[in-house]
């Protein structure tokens, strides 16, 4: 679908029809609402750009994934061009996320039959920007997606566009109490359910209003009480998410993050730090989320190709809680001869047999769930926003009781795994299990007996509610690494070995606070590049340790 929609912004020739402009595209030659639907698709990440500044740098700096073998320098914070720049490459580039969206909220604005639609694209685009501004902190926004218009488009501050996008999506929503758009099953979150708009708007704009709590207190209650009185997600129900039912791991149908983990890059395993997490805490998610599987060369786990792209029953491999076990993180290599050598902290690699076939011994993303081509790729949740809303009781932004969001939103994240199709296979694995398991139980039986066990903690209070979202958006790196910075939670130590060589690309060998932009930016957008650089954001010039906005420390 991306070269399609490629093909027809570029392609030349009127292919044999003199009514129809064929060197641009229009109505007449792909419809608009399939622009759209392609604008769904990238504005979640593709393989390529998730693999890069997903997997190898965000979840590895987040310490919930960790590569010993092909990605350990990342670790390490070295910076890559290309794998720094992919995300705003690709979604400005070839598969023109933000084009592409931003072509359908311009054409439709006036349009009298397509209002639902506009506002749609409306929450759509915020999403996309803010997704993008996250990353990399002031980025194009109000010339963006309009290269016609637009060839050299200014950067604005970070500050400026959430506090326009903010105010989008509070008119957005209210434009979307019911109806059905027009492209219908071409919005291939809701299919045109406008109500179903109106909750992810809010939502949203809850998630953007968090955002602004170390830097504009004031804007963040505003609009967090605003969100939540216009009406956010009530259930599970209302979770937008992309389905990816009867995908492949040879194109671009499956859930990116799946099909990273299962066949494009199978060397990332779960990070130490998050399994001891989870298993000091007795949460039985653990088997949900992880397994030992088995291996093809003692290290790289099996490829989901194998067996025509379907996995056999011993692929899905060990899921007991006992079992799991988390790989050293800290930028570690396998190599016995270098000096980042893993056996310094984990004696079992200092074995040969150990070090040959460490697939065997560590845990990786469970094939049933997180590594399932199939599965949904999660947009916002209710999990995500019933802990938002308990931060902003807790903050005094919202009435109602943290505790209790608290409560509602641990128990989402528990009963969301029922959204991925084969669940089913992992938690009668679950129930089995000698450490956690309960004869018979059920996802609510395991969220109350671990509320049972971890009770909601005022004096701890941001630390709990950030540490399950953690937990909860495991899956979406660029979402980890976004509210880890604004939350500061859970603490995480810097890369043990970040300093041993100077490759480090962060002042004091500190863990990444953004991207940097591509170089191309320097070199053609230069005056805009250097304006934005120079701003007093940039403490650290366009580098990894300088922070977005409203990262303030």
């Amino acid at each position: 679908m991306a070269s399609l929609f490629a093909f027809g912004l570029t392609a030349c020739g009127d292919f044999g029809d003199t009514n129809i402009d064929g060197e641009h595209l229009n109505s007449e030659n792909v419809p608009y609402e399939m622009l759209f639907s392609s604008a769904q698709h990238q504005v979640l990440g593709s393989d390529w750009d998730l693999w890069r500044t997903g997997c190898i740098y965000s979840a590895q700096w987040t310490q919930q994934l960790s590569s010993i073998g092909w990605w350990n320098n990342y670790a390490r914070y070295q910076w890559n061009e290309g794998y720094s720049a992919s995300f705003f490459n690709t979604f400005s580039g070839d598969r023109g996320a933000l084009r592409n969206v931003t072509t359908c909220y311009d054409l439709w604005k006036d349009n009298a039959d397509m209002q639902i639609d506009w506002n749609i694209a409306r929450v759509l685009r915020v999403y996309a920007f803010a997704k993008m501004s996250d990353l990399y902190g002031d980025i194009p926004y109000s010339e963006a997606g309009r290269p016609e218009q637009f060839s050299y488009p200014k950067y604005d501050t970070q500050e400026a566009m959430y506090k326009s996008m903010l105010a989008e999506l509070d008119e957005a929503q209210a434009n979307l109490s019911s109806g059905t758009a027009a492209m219908k099953s071409q919005d291939l979150y809701y299919n045109g359910d406008a109500s179903k708009w109106k909750k992810l708007a809010n939502s949203l704009m809850l998630r953007l209003a968090m955002r602004l709590v170390k830097v504009d207190a004031a804007t963040a209650k505003t609009y967090a009480a605003k969100a939540v009185a216009n009406g956010v997600f009530t259930s599970n129900s209302d979770n937008c998410l992309l389905n990816h039912s009867g995908a492949a791991v040879t194109n671009d149908s499956s859930e990116p993050f799946a099909k990273i983990i299962s066949k494009e890059d199978r060397e990332f395993y779960m990070g130490k730090t998050f399994v001891d997490m989870l298993k000091s805490a007795n949460d039985p998610r653990l088997g949900l989320i992880c397994t030992v599987a088995p291996t093809e060369n003692g290290k790289l786990y099996t490829n989901i190709e194998k067996s025509n792209g379907t996995w056999g029953a011993a692929d899905y491999g060990n899921m007991s809680f006992a079992s799991q076990r988390g790989m050293p993180v800290g930028g570690y290599s396998d190599n016995k001869e270098s000096q980042y050598f893993v056996g310094q902290v984990d004696a079992s690699f200092n074995t040969q047999s150990f070090l040959e076939n460490y697939g065997a011994y560590f845990s990786s993303p469970n094939r049933c769930t997180y590594a399932d081509p199939t599965g949904p790729t999660f947009v916002v949740t209710y999990a995500q926003t019933c802990l938002l809303m308990a931060e902003a009781a807790q903050r005094g932004y919202i009435s109602g009781s943290a505790a209790n969001y608290y409560k509602a939103g641990v128990t989402a994240a528990f009963e969301q795994f029922s959204q991925f199709p084969a669940y089913a296979a992992a938690l009668t694995a679950l129930n089995s299990d000698a450490t956690v398991g309960i004869s018979g139980g059920t996802l609510a039986a395991y969220a109350t007996a671990y509320l049972a066990a971890n009770p909601f903690n005022a004096a701890r209070a941001l630390e709990q509610i950030n540490t399950q979202y953690y937990i909860t958006t495991f899956g979406d790196p660029h979402e980890v690494f976004a509210n880890w910075r604004r939350s500061g939670y859970p603490v995480l130590t810097p890369a043990a070995m970040a300093a041993l060589d100077g490759q480090s690309a962060t002042v004091n060998n500190e863990i990444p606070r953004r991207f940097r932009y591509p170089t191309r930016e320097e070199k053609i957008n230069t005056t805009n590049y250097n304006e934005a650089i120079s701003r007093s954001t940039y403490s650290h010039g366009d580098s990894f340790s300088s922070r977005v906005w409203w990262d303030k420390e």
